[in-house]
């Protein structure tokens, strides 16, 4: 199969509900890729192969498959797709910056707005990808996309605000191998947008998918927007970018197989021991702090959200009303 891009290899790292469906996807399609998996995932895939199933279809893909980023011998013209949980950012680059250049491309396609400011501090090329995709990864070797015909949304941009050689590249790369994808250069105010919908993620975390709708969510988002207001993000821009782009995202069905809730719920259901509250509502209560703005609900919903993962009680234990006590609403 001959295609009209660069042979540099994508270097996928994190094999979860992102980066399992787009390593899969690329290989499929004849692009270079290697996935970076770890633990049981790794085991499952080297074995067996991925399986990603769609409501079109179940694909297994025989990829080349790494175990953790410490294994990976990096090539000069390799490109990172960083698909893990924030909370697992700082460990990956180290083990990434002790076999590599500095000059490495690396591509965030993680939630929230740390992950860049981050990898930015010790790598040169520094990309954002939006993600818009309902997935589940929730056992090993395996991921389901529930969307078709598109697995779901990957817009790319050169961290903050350019659209360079790269990001217009990559887009190319992803949209042949199945997602939607543009070149921004609002990648960050982009991104900001579709923190708007993560931060209410926790709520989900805590009190079930059903308490998304109650008034809290929308305390929630007041705090969030005041104090994106605050940092200078143009919060409308951002918001309108982030619906439109989700409207791309086409939720069918699997059959035989229950979808869960968010990432956050199903790093929870899976009893990884931690949750990536402290970077979505986290970085609200960052914010807050640093404008003087006062933001007791993002602040209450990441404590209890660490204490739920810290004391290894399962998702939508906790009845809003207790919340809404502790808040005096």
């Amino acid at each position: 199969m001959t295609h009209d891009f660069p042979a540099r290899r994508v270097v996928v790292i994190g094999a979860g509900a992102v980066g399992a469906p787009l390593a899969a996807a690329l290989h499929e399609h004849g692009h270079p890729v290697l996935l970076v998996a770890r633990g049981a995932n790794f085991e499952v895939i080297a074995r067996d192969g991925l399986t990603v199933a769609t409501p079109e279809r179940v694909l297994v893909s025989r990829l080349d498959v790494a175990d953790g980023a410490a294994a990976v011998a990096f090539q000069p013209d390799d490109v990172v797709i960083l698909a893990t949980k924030s909370q697992d950012t700082v460990s990956v680059l180290d083990d990434i910056a002790a076999s590599t250049s500095s000059t490495l491309p690396i591509l965030c396609a993680q939630n929230g707005v740390a992950n860049e400011r981050v990898v930015g501090e010790r790598f040169k090329n520094v990309y954002g990808m939006c993600v818009m995709t309902p997935a589940s990864y929730l056992e090993p070797g395996r991921v389901d996309v529930f969307t078709a015909p598109l697995l779901g949304v990957l817009d790319v941009g050169r961290w903050p605000d350019e659209a360079d050689t790269l990001s217009i590249e990559m887009p190319s790369l992803l949209r042949d191998s199945g997602y939607a994808s543009m070149a921004t250069a609002e990648i960050a105010t982009l991104k900001y947008g579709k923190l708007l919908s993560n931060v209410l993620n926790v709520l989900e975390v805590l009190c079930g998918r059903k308490s998304v709708s109650d008034e809290m969510a929308e305390w929630i988002l007041d705090e969030a927007r005041a104090c994106m207001r605050a940092d200078g993000v143009d919060v409308a821009r951002a918001q309108a970018l982030a619906d439109e782009r989700s409207e791309l995202v086409s939720y069918q069905p699997i059959e035989g197989v229950k979808r869960v809730g968010s990432s956050s719920f199903q790093s929870v259901l899976r009893g990884t021991g931690n949750v990536e509250t402290d970077y979505l509502n986290g970085e609200i209560v960052a914010l807050g702090r640093k404008h003087h703005i006062a933001t007791p609900v993002n602040e209450l919903l990441q404590q209890r959200a660490d204490e739920l993962v810290r004391n290894r009680r399962p998702p939508g234990s906790v009845a809003v009303s207790e919340l809404r006590a502790q808040l005096g609403r």
